[in-house]
């Protein structure tokens, strides 16, 4: 091409150099981290779904105890970094951070634990909210309000075939408490993959929901995946990582597991101990690997 036909199309440069920073601007973009709030009414007050999506990994995150933010920031790490969907609740007052939901209804405060609502059982999903101060009920109008924000939730969770639950447990013994000046009770030991084991000839609804476990003695009672596919099982098995897999008739106790099999979705839920960040990214790594 000769330096005059150059000069004849000079003028086109700029216009392509401009083309191509809006496609690269667009695609950047697109790229970044997005943030929606969903507000779903509560009695009178709201509980916010925030919805952070990112291009990427067909995952959805499901963190639900607000209390339990290293699993929050190990789910937030991961969405940067593989892309992904994860949806977290805000519900605490001045910026709390509580594990269950409390709202108040005609004078009456309830409450409930937002892992324990996903259920088309009116009475296990009734058994699961109580009443904290006033003169109120769990009746029909309390359930269809706690049922609505269930089915909020599912609604930004069922879009993808892999759910991905993100918790954290304390993992401390039993222990003697004293409970004003005489009174003391035995607080039994809190959530852990010994949850699972049967204990002294007896089940609780854990262990009755397992179809098969295996423990790593060397790896933390607080960390553990729970499954709902042998296949995921057999996967960090060989990886020899504890697991559990819940088996094909699970207890419906109002969770998020029970309730995703029935959908037969992929679900799979990381636990690690409060605070422990780098394991629980640890864990989720071995997932996306």
């Amino acid at each position: 091409m000769s330096i005059k036909t150059l000069k004849k199309f000079a003028w086109f440069k700029p216009l392509l150099v401009l083309i191509c920073s809006i496609f690269s601007l667009a695609y950047t973009t697109s790229q970044t981290t997005q943030m929606e709030v969903k507000a779903i009414k509560l009695g009178d007050q709201n509980v916010h779904l925030k919805i952070y999506t990112k291009p990427g990994n067909d995952v959805v995150y499901a963190h639900v105890h607000e209390n339990e933010v290293a699993a929050l920031e190990a789910g937030l790490i991961m969405l940067e970094k593989y892309g992904g969907k994860l949806i977290t609740l805000d519900h605490s007052p001045e910026g709390g951070k509580n594990r269950n939901v409390t709202f108040t209804y005609q004078k009456t405060i309830y409450k409930f634990d937002p892992n324990r609502i996903y259920t088309d059982d009116k009475s296990i999903l009734s058994a699961s909210i109580s009443v904290i101060k006033g003169k109120g009920k769990v009746d029909d109008t309390i359930i269809a309000l706690v049922k609505n924000l269930a089915n909020e939730i599912w609604a930004e969770l069922k879009t993808e075939n892999f759910i991905l639950a993100i918790h954290n447990n304390k993992n401390t013994p039993a222990e003697y408490k004293t409970k004003w000046l005489f009174w003391k009770h035995i607080e039994p030991e809190s959530f852990s993959i010994k949850s699972y084991i049967k204990s002294h000839d007896l089940s609780s609804d854990s262990n009755q929901s397992c179809s098969d476990i295996y423990i790593n003695p060397e790896v933390n009672n607080s960390e553990f995946f729970i499954v709902t596919q042998k296949d995921d099982f057999d996967k960090l098995v060989k990886k020899r990582y504890t697991v559990v897999l819940q088996n094909t008739k699970p207890i419906d106790d109002g969770s998020m597991s029970v309730y995703a099999s029935t959908f037969d979705k992929r679900y799979i839920n990381s636990e690690a101990k409060m605070g422990r960040v780098e394991e629980q990214v640890r864990m989720l790594e071995i997932l996306m690997k």
